[in-house]
């Protein structure tokens, strides 16, 4: 089974990050396009006007969400963990994503969470990412 790791350091606490990940009106000014997200287990997440859907399974507050979460267009679900671990003056943010179908491309998929997820949160929300060059 195909499997997505990559990590992102912020400039800010773990809090901040997993509050900018769960709340629907952060979402929605970083993806710039309506989103729905119950911060809940169980709850929907429906993001750029409906292309990327899931639903959360477990949230541990400040420190990981499990969930569901696919395009619109692929036949099932994959699984997401985003795993937040807090660091001095900053948070390290783990992802790791498996079961997506074995036709996407692990590179386009990265640069995907990255250029349309976090390099948008970071410009329009102000959370830095650091360099771990």
């Amino acid at each position: 089974m195909d499997k997505l790791e990559f990590s992102i350091v912020w400039g800010v606490p773990s809090k901040v990050i997993y509050q900018a990940l769960l709340d629907p009106f952060e979402v929605m000014q970083y993806t710039r396009a309506p989103a729905v997200v119950e911060p809940k287990e169980g709850g929907q997440y429906k993001i750029m006007e409906g292309r990327i859907e899931g639903v959360f399974n477990k949230l541990v507050e400040n420190q990981e969400i499990q969930m569901t979460w696919k395009f619109n267009n692929w036949k099932q679900h994959s699984n997401v963990t985003l795993r937040l671990v807090e660091r001095e003056d900053s948070c390290e943010l783990k992802i790791t994503q498996t079961n997506f179908p074995q036709d996407v491309d692990k590179i386009k998929l990265e640069d995907g969470w990255k250029n349309q997820i976090f390099v948008p949160m970071s410009k329009i929300r102000g959370y830095p990412i650091e360099d771990d060059d």
